[in-house]
This record gives C-alpha cells, sequence and structure tokens, in this order.
C-alpha cells in the first residue's frame, strides 16, 4: 500500500523552462519521500510548456494555465494538493536533500507551528549566504521570511491564500502576515537547504520587474498596509510611521509621481551599467 502524501511541494512557473530539470532534480532527490510536487505553468510564453509535456514521474502533476500571476498559480496548485503540509518552491531554486525530512519533523516537533523555513544560500548569479533577520516587529518594515518555506493548508484555507491582486511581487510576503494573523509560531531550520538563484541582471526575475517601477513598489505596499493594518497597528511605537507613510503615498499628486518614477528609472539604468 502507497504511504499517503504528507507534503505537497507547489510550483509556479513563468518562463523558467530552463531551470526546471535541475529544480526537479534537486526535489527528487529529498530523503524524506512523501511527497508529491504540482507545477502550475503561468502562461509562460518560452518553451516551459513544451518541457513539462515531456517530464514523466509518479510523483508528479502538471497544470497548464493562462497568465495570471504567481498568487493565482500558486493557489491552483493548493487546490489540487493532497497533503496537509505545503511547500512553496520557485522553478529556479533547488533545495537540499533533507530539507523536507526537517521540515516535516519541525513541525511534528511544534503543533502550533504555521510557517517551517530555512537559511538560504545563493547561487549562480552570486554566492554567499541569504540573510533574514526574522522577528515579528521587523517583518512589518519588510519580508523576513524566504518565500520558499513550508506552511498548513488548513492555514491557506482560513486566511484566503495568497493575494491575486499583488501580480508584481511581495505575495508571499503578504501571505506570511496573513499567518502571523492566525498567531501561529515561525520556526527556522538553523541550516542552508534552499538554494536561491541570484540573477546578474535583476529584470530578469520576477522581482526585478516590480524593482523597475516606484510607483508599482509603493502601490504594492500601500495593499498590502491595508490588508493587515490591524496587526501594523499591534505596534504602537510603530503605527505612526507606518500611517504617515501611507498618507504620503496616497497625497502624491500624479506629476510628482511621475517625475519621480522617471528619476527613479533614470537612476536605475545608471547603475545597472556601472
Amino acid at each position: 500500500m502507497e504511504k499517503p502524501v504528507a507534503i505537497s511541494v507547489i510550483i509556479a512557473c513563468y518562463n523558467h523552462g530552463e531551470y526546471i530539470e535541475e529544480m526537479l532534480e534537486s526535489v527528487f532527490a529529498q530523503t524524506f519521500t512523501e511527497f508529491e510536487v504540482i507545477i502550475v505553468n503561468d502562461g509562460s510564453t518560452d518553451d516551459t510548456r513544451k518541457l513539462l509535456d515531456r517530464i514523466r514521474h509518479p510523483r508528479l502533476t502538471v497544470i497548464h494555465t493562462g497568465n495570471h500571476g504567481p498568487s493565482h498559480a500558486r493557489n491552483l496548485a493548493i487546490t489540487h494538493a493532497a497533503a496537509e503540509i505545503i511547500m512553496n518552491l520557485d522553478a529556479d531554486d533547488k533545495i537540499a536533500t533533507t530539507l523536507l525530512e526537517k521540515a516535516y519533523q519541525a513541525f511534528a516537533d511544534n503543533p502550533n507551528a504555521g510557517i517551517v523555513y530555512s537559511d538560504a544560500e545563493f547561487f549562480d548569479g552570486k554566492s554567499g549566504i541569504f540573510e533574514l533577520d526574522y522577528s515579528p516587529r521587523n517583518m512589518l518594515y519588510e519580508n523576513r521570511i524566504i518565500s520558499q518555506a513550508f506552511f498548513r493548508k488548513e492555514d491557506w484555507q482560513i486566511t484566503g491564500g495568497y493575494c491575486e491582486q499583488l501580480r508584481f511581487g511581495l505575495e508571499d510576503w503578504d501571505f506570511w502576515l496573513s499567518i502571523l494573523e492566525l498567531d501561529r509560531k515561525v520556526v527556522k531550520i538553523p541550516e542552508a537547504l534552499v538554494f536561491y538563484r541570484a540573477y546578474r541582471d535583476c529584470r530578469k526575475c520576477r522581482s526585478g520587474r516590480l524593482l523597475e517601477s516606484r510607483t508599482r513598489q509603493m502601490e504594492t505596499w500601500l495593499t498590502i498596509f491595508r490588508r493587515h493594518q490591524q496587526l501594523f497597528a499591534s505596534y504602537p511605537e510603530d503605527w505612526g510611521n507606518f500611517v504617515a507613510r501611507a498618507q504620503k503615498i496616497e497625497n502624491e499628486t500624479f506629476l510628482v509621481r511621475s517625475l519621480k518614477d522617471l528619476y527613479y528609472y533614470i537612476l536605475r539604468r545608471i547603475r545597472s551599467h556601472e
């Protein structure tokens, strides 16, 4: 009799076909074997579809959709997930062979765990440890948990999942904040078990497209702030800073925003050629 699926690894893929086999090789080499893999091809325009259609593996399910963004792709994958523990993995990254085993044990050892993640190490475009110093307070200022982390399907259902309004990035930060609002525990595995691909040209990664636009960054932050105001307000010593930032964004005129966008764009072009 086959063992039940304990972990569902879900992957949203958009134009990362060239990295899929490398990523899958790292997943299928796991010491923990009670898992499945669900890949959603989010309307890729490269050769991703042809490559995925050639791959055959008993643990793998592939779903093709139009391009609706990573939140939609991840939510779709999770609706098909058989396991109660979900891992989000990006199509261009890799994981160490013991990650699933150690994450599963972390949930077993911590019944109130809502997020389990590990240290990460850069590869390809640069090397070194991807340093993220998590605390509930600094999570309000920026994301301090890697997107390649584990959570419970039940919590995904309670929170409503990844916010599909956030198409340009930071949807993982928004989702972690939703889980923190459930008063769940965050558990870190103190080993570099995720390998995060770094790009020499940041425009090739999805987060780079967010960084290209100052307006997108501001509107994305404002959306997250509005969705989690109660959590932000639970830190009164910081609340005034958050409100002031939101008001500054909301009150910025179209002309001022356009000029600042232009300046920001030119500055990034200059820096990219230094």
